[in-house]
């Protein structure tokens, strides 16, 4: 395939293959049905930042009825891995994100790069440049030390002589592009507005290394003048980046795509988002046991704003709603609180038989029922009900109700409220279990009936009866409720958990007589 301003791509869906026709160029973006792209390295998870542009740029194309592609930018042979895409792709389904078109690898498109290479050296946009590393260091530190930008620009006008003497030498050059001198590059920014670039502070950039091979924004550049991209939204820290491909593009006779440079995510100390701030990529997030519904709806509000009130949207209210033009230009602070309190009210809102499912779906991948009896996958959809409005996330199941697939252990804190009074707590238990074993039917309002004219029979607060009572069947301070937790386990586990936790109060009580 050559080096051409535009191609229209054929329908592709995810790890379909790519079909590429040729159609004739339009120059305006505005008069071109919206084409987007998403174009990750596969060099390890996708980060929160990477997966919230994915997301706007996926919104941006059904809002339009336009078209999604994905490109893997997979040039860095180093740390590009087959296993990173495949993480990445399996990602993007998690959260919904389908692609129209693609994958595209530019590992595999290396031909339509060095055409492009040729083209823009018999256009005499690009020279080679002979320096060695050390000169070009060199050059960096004389323009610091004159108080100047240590902006690169390669020799021109070598000699054959002296190309002979390099390439005897054993040097092979680099391709630089001839950045046009004076002159300047504006981006009419959908979010940043009017941003000018003075080729003075723009060096001569490397397009094709020594070996032929290009660099990112000679392929990036390329890539968004063949698929016909007509809006790029990726980062800011992007945007020292698009002067120079929108002068490969324009070089290369095409018309560079809009721009929207979205602003940078930073943690609730204001610096840029990290793993110190908690979860980083959405892979932690789904094993911190996050669904893909309040992910969505968090990573959208870093930046974008509906009405300055709603905070929570379904997705087809956010295709409606979607305008990159409401994107902020101020960084957006991720906040792991925040997604708790937004995860913790989209579970409680759940159809209970749809919270069930994704508990068990979630727990399952999670490797959590391997090693335990058969119906352990019962067992948690039996629960389900009680847990639900109790987590944020769903990898709280565990602490709440963990202990019924385990026999007692009592946590320290719990022991420790026992043991504060001993004889109290004996008396509690005694008395809770008096009532429990003898119960005809062990169904959750006898259960609780029971309980509760024992309380009241022992003259105690509801926390001061069963508080002792949650000790004993589960060994924590915190689980699900008693009484309901009580008839999951059924009446010969309960009344075993109970003489189990007061045959160890007897023996201190015992021993401390």
């Amino acid at each position: 395939m050559s080096c051409r301003p535009s191609y229209a791509y054929g329908p592709a869906g995810p790890r379909g293959a790519a079909i590429l026709p040729r159609v004739s160029h339009v120059d305006t973006a505005d008069d071109r049905p919206l084409r987007v792209r998403f174009a990750p390295s596969p060099t390890g998870a996708l980060h929160v930042g990477g997966a919230r542009t994915a997301l706007f740029n996926w919104l941006a194309a059904r809002h339009a009825g336009g078209t999604f592609i994905l490109r893997l930018e997979d040039t860095d042979r180093e740390r590009s891995t087959p296993e990173s895409e495949a993480e990445i792709l399996r990602v993007l389904e998690w959260m919904g994100l389908d692609w129209d078109e693609g994958p595209y690898r530019q590992s595999e498109r290396e031909g339509i790069y060095r055409d492009c290479i040729e083209k823009l050296k018999a256009a005499g946009a690009v020279y080679a440049a002979w320096e060695t590393a050390e000169e070009l260091d060199a050059m960096r530190a004389e323009a610091r030390a004159n108080k100047q930008a240590p902006v690169v620009r390669g020799r021109r006008d070598h000699t054959p002589d002296e190309i002979a003497a390099f390439e005897a030498g054993g040097r092979t050059p680099v391709w630089r592009f001839a950045v046009p001198l004076p002159g300047e590059t504006v981006i009419e920014d959908m979010i940043r507005g009017t941003v000018t670039f003075d080729h003075a502070q723009i060096e001569d950039f490397v397009v094709a290394r020594s070996d032929g091979s290009p660099t990112y924004n000679l392929a990036a550049a390329v890539d968004d003048m063949v698929m016909d991209v007509t809006r790029v939204i990726r980062g800011e820290d992007h945007i020292s980046n698009t002067p120079k491909q929108m002068l490969v593009i324009r070089a290369l006779g095409g018309e560079p795509p809009q721009y929207a440079h979205v602003p940078l995510i930073l943690g609730t100390d204001k610096k840029r988002l990290s793993k110190r701030h908690g979860a980083a990529s959405v892979e932690e997030l789904e094993a911190d046991g996050f669904l893909p519904q309040p992910v969505r709806n968090a990573l959208v509000l870093l930046g974008w704003s509906y009405d300055d009130r709603t905070t929570t949207f379904t997705m087809d209210e956010l295709i409606e709603k979607f305008d990159i033009s409401r994107v902020s230009r101020s960084p957006a602070v991720f906040d792991m609180k925040k997604l708790e309190v937004m995860s913790g009210r989209y579970l409680r809102a759940m159809d209970e038989q749809e919270f069930a499912d994704a508990l068990v779906q979630w727990l399952a991948s999670t490797g959590y029922f391997e090693g335990k009896a058969p119906d352990a996958p019962d067992l948690a959809r039996r629960t389900a009900p009680l847990v639900q409005r109790k987590m944020s996330r769903l990898n709280e199941y565990d602490r709440l109700a963990g202990w019924l697939y385990r026999p007692l252990e009592f946590e320290p804190e719990a022991l420790a409220a026992l043991e504060a009074d001993v004889k109290k707590s004996i008396q509690c238990i005694g008395g809770g279990l008096g009532r429990i074993e003898v119960l005809d039917e062990f169904t959750v309002d006898n259960i609780k009936d029971a309980l509760s004219d024992q309380l009241h029979i022992q003259g105690l607060t509801a926390r001061e009866f069963l508080e002792p009572q949650r000790i004993a069947m589960t060994g924590q301070t915190i689980s699900t409720g008693i009484y309901e937790s009580l008839a999951l386990l059924g009446q010969e586990q309960s009344v075993a958990r109970y003489r189990e936790t007061l045959g160890r109060l007897a023996k201190q009580w015992t021993g401390g007589e």
